[in-house]
């Protein structure tokens, strides 16, 4: 137990008051091994290293634990090696007398050995509902939730540390990581340039303003604030990348491509970097440099879905089905490999998810097409189907029946034959559609009998059939993504053949994304949002006897595109900011009915919505639109 001097050079480090904190520890010798304990971490926290390996060497610990976890910290800061720190340290953690500030030195360890699961699992075992008081603590608690992408936890940390702290480094930072991993980039921005007043040549926090900046659309300034750092000799790799991502929005590629070859350097290479590299030179259609690229980094881009996801989309823009079908089906296998359904799946599980599952597990039970282990999932489903069809009911078992659920709602347990031969395209005038593009205001314009028959045919069988979707909305409809399964023959066939029938519209504009949405017929579709590329191909596949109402059930868009300055989560999620968008400039809006096989072709940066649905009830029924987004307009951040 601390006695009572210590206690308050505790409670004073612990407010971010150093020199006070300091200068009581001059005056006060410590009685016992926890007042010692307590100097070292005061000495550690204030920034003098010397000091608090001094107090670990030439105190005469009598407790084991101290002696062990004093030991860990003499290594750990002396020599450097937390290796070999680890092993006294987990023998004084062992130690019911161990207290907080050993459990947080413990954890420094196990950070500093990339041991980031083995803490997180200590925290969750020892550390439940840890003192507010003990900042060290939480910081590093903080730090390790964010590493296991826990936002609200490492979120709630970091703030107990800044309430007692407000020039807390460290939880600044990562209160900055966390508000930027969950979009919210002025906060992050604001936490990072807060981290930087206190240190101001930190590459952390010059880092986290860059993301910011680069997120927010404010690409100058992102360069600006990389120019600000006196010595760019020995720079994280990380700050290279976001360079090479503000020269990339400001479209100045050679530049953006000097700096991602930086950030690669000669050592193991940075995926973000070899990610935006290959997605640069592919959409520019330079074969040879991606080509480089693949030969000079063939394990990381073997083990990387966005990797191969922009490798897939390269060998589309140069009409190689073949080679786009195979790395996407690469990319396929490693979200298989990586259990990304699993890591995505909501838990609870919502009640329309699971109401999707069973429907199209039944179906496909009911056409033969299941294995024992389908029908096993099947089974599973059956017992949490709500015949009254409650659509807020959530399902969260325990044990292995969670097991159960889980594997049921995750694994391939069906996908149709990709392949496709022929035209996918129907049979239409595409000069007379671009020539309806260019007069129209906005740029809009609808193709019927968008695919032909059995283009159409395929596309509708793959939807119905491959257990691929995986991606949950709180609205109710699931959706599949190109590089997670949704890639079939026939879909690549019609991306590629209606860029050569519409070269004036798409032109070199690459594929940047596809996907399928698929409705439950209960409830609504997508809110108001914009798209990040420069066209937007929106496409329905469900027969028109689906439909009850023939006057709605499709799309409306409105004649304003959003705002360039806007950024993603403003122009994609925003709701509100997008009404009163809409409403001050007196937008137009246009509707467009829904029919089988109509596609919508627009400018991507029209503020658009799904109509009011009204489709009859069964599984083939469900309303499916498939969205091909060609080019780049702005940022994703």
């Amino acid at each position: 137990m601390l006695s009572k001097p210590y206690l308050e050079i505790k409670r004073l480090r612990s407010n971010g008051k150093a020199a006070a904190a300091l200068a009581q520890l001059r005056a006060a010798p410590p009685a016992s091994d926890d007042d010692a304990f307590e100097a070292a971490v005061c000495l550690l926290v204030c920034g003098d290293i010397p000091s608090a390996v001094n107090v670990c060497q030439s105190r005469a610990w009598k407790a084991s634990w101290a002696r062990h976890i004093s030991e860990a910290l003499i290594i750990f800061l002396r020599d450097g090696d937390p290796a070999r720190a680890l092993p006294p340290a987990r023998l004084a953690i062992g130690d019911r007398a161990a207290g907080h500030d050993a459990q947080a030195v413990f954890l420094m360890l196990l950070q500093a050995n990339g041991l980031t699961e083995e803490a997180d699992a200590f925290i969750q075992r020892q550390l439940p509902n840890p003192p507010p008081g003990e900042t060290l603590l939480l910081t590093l608690m903080a730090e390790i939730a964010a590493a296991v992408a826990d936002w609200p936890q490492a979120y709630r940390l970091a703030s107990a540390v800044v309430a007692a702290d407000p020039g807390d480094f460290r939880a600044l930072i990562t209160l900055s990581v966390v508000n930027h991993s969950v979009s919210n980039f002025h906060e992050s921005l604001g936490n990072a340039l807060r981290a930087r007043l206190i240190n101001p040549q930190s590459q952390q926090a010059i880092l986290q303003i860059m993301r910011g900046h680069n997120s927010l659309g404010d690409y100058y300034a992102a360069v600006g604030t990389f120019d600000t750092l006196e010595n760019k000799d020995q720079l994280a790799p990380e700050l290279h990348v976001e360079l090479g991502t503000a020269y990339a929005g400001l479209d100045l590629k050679p530049d953006a491509i000097t700096a991602l070859g930086t950030a690669l350097g000669n050592g193991k290479p940075l995926l973000a970097a070899l990610r935006a590299l290959i997605t640069i030179h592919a959409e520019a259609n330079e074969t040879a440099a991606v080509e480089a690229l693949v030969k000079q980094y063939p394990g990381e881009i073997a083990s990387d879905m966005s990797s191969l996801l922009a490798l897939g989309l390269e060998r589309l823009q140069h009409g190689d089905l073949a080679g786009a079908a195979q790395r996407l089906e690469a990319s396929f296998t490693l979200a298989r490999e990586h259990n990304l359904a699993l890591n995505e799946l909501p838990w609870p599980v919502p009640e329309p998810r699971l109401r999707h599952d069973f429907e199209q597990l039944e179906r496909l039970a009911q056409r033969g097409k299941l294995d024992a282990a389908g029908r096993d999932a099947l089974n599973v489903l059956k017992r949490y189907v709500d015949t009254a069809g409650d659509m807020q009911r959530t399902f969260a078992p325990t044990g292995h029946e969670a097991t159960l659920l889980q594997q049921a709602l995750t694994g391939l347990h069906y996908r149709p034959d990709t392949r496709f031969a022929g035209c996918a395209l129907g049979d239409n005038d595409y000069r007379e559609i671009e020539a309806r593009y260019f007069a129209s205001t906005p740029a809009l314009v609808v193709i019927d009998h968008f695919l032909s028959p059995a283009a159409l045919a395929a596309l509708r069988q793959y939807c119905e059939e491959a257990t691929v979707w995986r991606m949950n909305n709180t609205r109710g409809y699931v959706g599949a993504l190109l590089a997670q399964g949704f890639s079939p023959g026939v879909l690549l066939a019609a991306a590629h053949e209606l860029k050569q029938a519409m070269p004036r519209v798409i032109g070199d504009q690459a594929l940047t994304q596809a996907w399928g949405f698929k409705y439950d017929q209960r409830m609504q579709g997508i809110n108001l949002h914009a798209d990040f590329a420069k066209v937007n191909v929106n496409f329905w596949i469900t027969p028109d006897a689906a439909c009850a109402d023939n006057t709605s059930g499709g799309m409306i868009v409105y004649d304003l595109p959003a705002p360039s300055s806007w950024t993603f989560a403003d122009y994609n999620t925003n709701q509100s900011k997008m009404m009163a968008y809409l409403k001050v400039n007196n937008a137009k809006s246009m509707r467009v009915p829904y029919r089988e096989n109509r596609c919508v072709l627009f400018d991507s940066s029209l503020i658009h919505i799904t109509d009011e649905l009204h489709f009859r009830p069964g599984y083939e029924n469900r309303r499916v639109n498939v969205t091909l987004l060609y080019g780049r307009a702005r940022s994703q951040g």
